[in-house]
């Protein structure tokens, strides 16, 4: 290959990096600038559900905060709901930042409620 070759695609590289750039930016900037009340995140961002334990409820739940991801998971036989919520490492509420294909934070938790496990995912 000659230098003026290897310049050629050494500068199709870099602009092809900075318009991938650009582009990551304006999703970014369409969702905080156009996302409303109803927007929630992918549903990649819910945490894996551990083998055993069954999913009672899910699907998106809004009020006159925004909307959110909701999922009701029981725990497998045997298994307590504190442990459940420990192995799918929602002990504490978790702030996640933007990704590649999802350029907003999100928010997760979950509490506990009759012996089930209820776990939400939102945008911050």
């Amino acid at each position: 290959m000659t230098t003026r070759t290897a310049l050629r695609v050494t500068r199709a590289a870099i602009l092809l990096v900075i318009a991938a750039g650009f582009l990551w930016s304006l999703c970014f900037a369409w969702l905080y600038l156009f996302g409303d009340e109803g927007a929630t995140p992918p549903d990649w961002r819910i945490p894996a559900v551990p083998a055993g334990a069954t999913v009672v409820e899910e699907g998106v739940q809004c009020a006159s905060g925004g909307c959110w991801w909701g999922l009701t998971v029981k725990p497998a036989p045997g298994q307590t709901p504190e442990e459940l919520r420990r192995r799918m490492g929602l002990e504490a509420e978790e702030r996640l930042g933007p990704t590649l294909t999802d350029p907003g934070y999100v928010v997760r938790g979950a509490h506990i409620r009759q012996g089930s496990v209820v776990v939400y995912v939102s945008y911050a």
